[in-house]
């Protein structure tokens, strides 16, 4: 079974405990994979293992390196929801990550399938998702009491009111309505509620600094009740984030490193300090 819908309520319920992944590594891979990707990409062929210390883990990198990869294959191994317009078996971008989770081996200190799995580039297609179920309901039970001729109508339509007003509650009635942004962070406040595994692809490509610096702190404040959170970025602001781990996807290899450590901090930091340098450079 792979990732699944971040609709299907049923994987979320109070009697599943915490999970922690404590250490990701891989298996043995196939050895009919040598020039199919992602077994062809060297971090992988080179891959040893990542151990988590912290509640806050980030992935760092350059395009390409490899961590975005790592992140949906965990997605994958985990069987977390997606929050995304496509189900997996539609999606043609996580099937290679599908079969990599497959080979990945994972040490929990306590396991559950409550959390997420959320990428910046698929939340535009979720809020519409969501629009769509919304109306989709409101049409179902604009039908259903249209072509109504048996008894008590509300016990026929406590179903369908119970499950719009779930999503209404937990979403509003459009996430479009607000900016990317925006939308973005009431997601996360609105599905963060408890304990369980996070995995965030780039979410500073939908976020100012201002609501990067908010989900940091909704990040430390919900890893004290058990969240774990596995950050793949490219963003300074958000990687400095104490009580973390940094894992440096470079060279072919991931090392753990500090936000110092990072091109991302340095070159930053050196624009930043001195802009007309920079700009003299690129003209």
């Amino acid at each position: 079974m792979g990732i699944q819908s971040i609709h299907q309520e049923n994987l979320v319920s109070s009697d599943l405990t915490e999970m922690i992944i404590s250490s990701i590594r891989l298996r043995n891979i196939p050895e009919d994979s040598s020039d199919k990707f992602p077994w062809t990409l060297p971090l992988i062929q080179q891959f040893e293992s990542i151990d988590l210390t912290q509640p806050i883990t980030f992935f760092v990198g350059e395009n390409g390196s490899g961590k975005s990869t790592v992140l949906e294959a965990l997605a994958a191994a985990t069987e977390v929801p997606i929050a995304g317009s496509l189900r997996l078996e539609n999606d043609a971008s996580l099937t290679a990550a599908n079969e990599l989770g497959n080979y990945l081996s994972l040490r929990y200190t306590d396991k559950s399938r409550h959390g997420f799995f959320v990428r910046a580039e698929d939340f535009i297609g979720f809020a519409r998702k969501i629009k769509n179920d919304i109306a989709e309901l409101n049409k179902e039970a604009e039908e259903l009491q249209a072509n109504w001729t048996g008894g008590d109508i509300k016990l026929a339509l406590g179903a369908i009111t119970g499950e719009k007003d779930s999503l209404v509650k937990r979403y509003g009635q459009d996430l479009e309505a607000l900016s990317h942004g925006e939308s973005f962070i009431k997601f996360f406040k609105s599905r963060i509620t408890g304990k369980g595994l996070y995995l965030i692809d780039e979410p500073e490509a939908a976020l100012s600094p201002n609501r990067q610096l908010e989900l940091m702190a909704l990040m430390l404040e919900k890893s004290k009740i058990g969240c774990q959170f596995i950050v793949a970025t490219h963003s300074p602001i958000i990687m400095s984030c104490p009580q973390s781990n940094l894992y440096l996807f470079k060279n072919d290899s991931i090392t753990e490193a500090t936000l110092h450590d990072t091109d991302h901090y340095r070159i930053t930091k050196a624009i930043l300090d001195n802009p007309d340098h920079y700009l003299k450079e690129l003209l």
